[in-house]
């Protein structure tokens, strides 16, 4: 009985979080028309309004990532892509709190981008961002977050695939069943080595192109324990814990690990964001990540991604490196 309450109230906090992943998927990945494009903008303020462009040499800030970089949460604008853009993510933050312009510093993060699976690849990004004029000798700093949207190993799902799937397995869970079964990714194919292998042609690239630009590897917020087998997200006012998600916990573990070790490889810099947030996630008492439904954090934002509040975090410690 109880496993059946849980199914059916994690299936709520899912319908919520597949219902903004179709929202934030950028038009472009969704169709080559241009339809999907125009209903994108339709919903955001932003219908018409052209992206800004860096001053010749190139803004001193830019930024590649997922949604976890673009934003998950209300109001929401369009760029001239398709994707949406949550309200002051923390690029936007990092902009205010350096007190630039605009071109200054160039965000082209995307919902649902990848270093080179689904969505829109890193190398993309970097395209989009030379239409923009962000790349050249005046770019200072280089942030990147990537990494929760690629297929690892011979794993045909991601994150997100993965997760809709296991928590809703009773048999198999978000265990090493589900992963044996192929319903849920692989953690150890998620290596330093591999995450640098595939970042590797775009990291070249931007240090040949910004030759005095620190780039710098932008890890993720704490959205679930370093050790154990639960996961928890609050629906509403109730924590939901999902207590057979050991993959799940490798997942995470893996993932920031690769990520610290594949700046080593790359010779670029690292944050490590999920020792910069430990204790806030989403059933902590003070979360600086978003449930569902949940008003600690945003009511309108995507479960298990930063709140207007973590994204602040997240633009300072970056303010300081910038400032350094």
């Amino acid at each position: 009985m109880a496993q059946r309450k849980l199914a059916s109230m994690m299936g709520a906090a899912l319908a919520a979080s597949a219902l903004l992943a179709g929202l934030v998927t950028p038009a472009s990945a969704q169709s080559s028309g241009s339809s999907s494009t125009d209903i994108t903008r339709a919903l955001t303020s932003s219908a018409g309004v052209a992206d800004s462009h860096a001053p010749e040499g190139g803004a001193k800030v830019v930024v590649f990532g997922d949604s976890h970089t673009s934003g998950t949460n209300a109001p929401y604008r369009t760029d001239e892509r398709g994707c949406i853009k949550g309200a002051d993510n923390w690029a936007s933050q990092l902009q205010w709190q350096l007190g630039l312009g605009a071109g200054d510093l160039i965000d082209v993060s995307c919902s649902g981008a990848s270093i080179n699976s689904d969505g829109f690849h890193f190398s993309d990004e970097v395209r989009h961002a030379e239409t923009r004029g962000a790349i050249g000798p005046n770019t200072t700093d280089i942030f990147i977050q990537l990494g929760k949207n690629d297929q690892w190993g011979g794993s045909q799902v991601n994150l997100l695939e993965s997760v809709q799937t296991c928590l809703f397995d009773l048999a198999a869970g978000c265990g090493d069943r589900a992963v044996a079964q192929g319903k849920m990714q692989d953690p150890n194919a998620v290596t330093a080595e591999n995450y640098a292998s595939r970042m590797e042609p775009v990291i070249d690239y931007l240090k040949y192109y910004a030759p005095n630009a620190e780039i710098t590897l932008v890890g993720y917020q704490e959205y679930t324990a370093r050790s154990g087998s639960q996961v928890c997200v609050r629906l509403g006012g109730t924590p939901m814990v999902k207590n057979d998600a050991s993959a799940l916990v490798s997942f995470m573990n893996k993932l920031d690990m690769a990520i610290d070790g594949a700046a080593d490889i790359l010779d670029v810099s690292h944050v490590d964001l999920r020792s910069a947030t430990e204790g806030h996630s989403s059933c902590s008492a003070d979360p600086w990540v978003n449930g569902v439904f949940d008003a600690r954090a945003e009511i309108v934002g995507g479960p298990w991604h930063p709140s207007i509040k973590g994204d602040s975090v997240t633009a300072g410690l970056l303010r300081d490196r910038v400032d350094a």
